[in-house]
């Protein structure tokens, strides 16, 4: 008898299109039967523009319609808070499963029901299935920066040992780890070679789906954002194929909610019309200056009457160029963290400091990489020598004696320790200033030469 598999992840702000959220549930009603096993990997609650305002539990609505068998646990499912997530954990109908999340001497979640491996029976098969966070999620998610994640490698082969003492038939890993991104911390590419584990049904990296052996391990990915599945199938050996989801039938069901759920959130408010469509791709948040991070950081300034605005360019998230009507639901697409924009008194000389970091090797895959847009200020950054050749606020050198007036989310300003406990206000999420700024002055950003690189070589920061 054949085992059937239907993997999914990082869903992420698929929820904000009911269209495409309907769709999705209409693929994987397409695609399953009840002893079908449907598994997620990871960043399937958060981000977006619903989960912003429901604390993630829009994911239920989803998770209801589908009944998924297991999820892990992504690095943004942290977004609005650990209480927030463990609730959604709760009311889901799924196991979810994660094999190296520790919080202080207990395991992360254990109250919640979160386990670090299961097993299931479908169709004669016994099914072992672990689950693996990324072992950076404490550094990429501020609301988990309490708790532990350990060595994925140790903690797979712990769960491979347990799982085979049970007796299993085949063993599954659903992992939010991704491409190697040059941490060296056990990516899904070492995990593979590592321990024997038969298939891994990874998440985390977007827009570069897989469907290929390592080591004798099948290890599959979806594009994430809604646009495919995998359908793995066991029949002696492991098979796999990505399923489209583009020409599924939506369900009726999930769309008319998720339509209701958008406008009772007053996510579908027009605030201005983009008249040249600004672009969100990895070249607009991270190759220097571009429109998005101007228009993010000019509002910043605006709204807070601040002298400079700032923005890091990974708290800017990629999505389809804004174009036309831009509605509520856009802009918190754009910034869709539980974070507020504060505006405090920085010295000149922490200023440089945060500016500097605009070109460090953050991704050490992408050493070009520009990391820091700005308001009310210029750069120039040269990357041969890692270092500012010149830096000014309003036209003038920035003073490192003198004190400014910047404003940026809390957590960009926190992750330089700068003192926010005086001479700090703050005005609200991030989105709620983009929605201000834009209903009042429109969504009209230009290119003015706020940050220069110099020494980057053609394609050194390719996509």
């Amino acid at each position: 008898m054949s085992l059937r598999v239907i993997h999914y992840a990082d869903i992420e702000a698929t929820y904000d299109d009911p269209e495409r959220i309907a769709r999705l549930a209409g693929a994987v009603a397409s695609l399953r039967d009840e002893n079908t096993l449907l598994v997620g990997a990871g960043d399937n609650v958060a981000p977006g523009a619903l989960a912003l305002c429901t604390d993630g539990e829009q994911a239920l609505t989803f998770f209801d319609a589908i009944e998924p068998a297991v999820d892990t646990l992504g690095n943004h499912d942290f977004d609005y808070g650990r209480d927030a997530l463990l609730s959604v954990v709760r009311q889901s109908p799924q196991t979810w499963v994660c094999a190296n999340a520790d919080a202080g001497a207990e395991r992360f979640g254990q109250d919640a029901g979160i386990v670090p491996w299961t097993v299931i029976e479908r169709d004669g098969h016994r099914v072992g299935l672990f689950g693996l966070a990324h072992p950076l999620t404490d550094e990429k998610s501020p609301a988990a920066q309490e708790l532990t994640f350990t060595d994925p490698i140790a903690a797979a082969t712990d769960a491979v040992e347990a799982l085979r003492g049970e007796s299993v038939d085949h063993v599954l890993c659903v992992s939010h780890l991704g491409e190697a991104e040059g941490h060296g911390q056990g990516e899904v590419e070492d995990l593979a070679a590592a321990v024997d584990i038969d298939v891994i049904c990874d998440g985390h990296t977007h827009d570069q789906p897989r469907i290929d052996r390592v080591a004798g391990t099948l290890v599959v990915r979806t594009s994430g954002e809604g646009v495919d599945l995998t359908e793995l199938q066991y029949d002696g050996e492991w098979t796999a194929r990505r399923r489209s989801v583009a020409d599924a039938q939506p369900e009726p069901a999930v769309e008319r909610t998720f339509r209701e759920l958008r406008t009772t959130a007053g996510l579908d408010e027009v605030v201005a019309t983009v008249s040249e469509p600004i672009d969100r791709s990895t070249s607009a948040r991270f190759r220097g200056e571009s429109r998005l991070g101007n228009f993010v950081t000019d509002a910043y300034r605006w709204v807070t009457d601040a002298e400079i605005g700032l923005q890091h360019s990974a708290g800017m998230r990629g999505g389809t160029e804004l174009c036309g009507a831009v509605t509520v639901a856009d802009l918190v697409s754009v910034v869709p963290f539980d974070m507020d924009v504060v505006r405090t008194s920085v010295t000149g000389k922490k200023i440089l400091e945060m500016l500097a970091a605009g070109g460090e090797i953050v991704y050490p895959a992408q050493p070009a990489f520009w990391h820091v847009h700005l308001s009310g200020g210029s750069i120039v950054y040269d990357y041969a020598e890692r270092e500012v050749e010149t830096a000014a606020v309003d036209g003038q050198p920035i003073d490192p004696s003198a004190s400014y007036r910047v404003a940026a989310p809390e957590n960009l300003l926190r992750s330089f320790d700068i003192d926010l406990s005086h001479d700090t206000g703050s005005f609200g999420l991030q989105y709620e200033l983009l929605a201000e700024y834009a209903r009042t002055q429109g969504i009209s950003p230009a290119l003015d030469g706020r940050i220069t690189r110099r020494g980057v070589e053609s394609g050194s920061d390719s996509e």
